[in-house]
């Protein structure tokens, strides 16, 4: 097996940064699917009334938990993705200039 050029390295490295601003514009963006939609008991007496809309609220609440725990998610794997990406760089300082 033949160790990576410097280029392939650096290549690599360049990839997941750019993968994890992905991620990250993603997760930032996720925050925002809420925004303006009713969640809190007074907000959706307009819409909803009775068991219905106990069941909305159950359901938007669980909805939020579940985008905010995406969110992390991809922040934490944008996280990952930019160690690595450093990690390749100073692995491709160490190999040797090609003649």
């Amino acid at each position: 097996m033949t160790m990576p050029s410097r280029e392939q390295l650096l290549r690599e490295a360049a990839e997941k940064e750019v993968l994890a601003s992905t991620f990250t514009q993603y997760a930032r963006n996720l925050a925002e699917t809420f925004d303006g939609i009713p969640s809190r008991p007074g907000d959706s007496e307009p819409f909803w009334k009775g068991p219905a809309a106990e069941r909305y609220l159950a359901n938007a609440v669980r909805l939020r938990r579940e985008m905010s725990e995406l969110e992390n998610s991809c922040l934490a794997t944008a996280e990952t993705l930019r160690r690595r990406a450093e990690q390749l760089r100073k692995e491709a300082a160490q190999v040797p200039n090609s003649a």
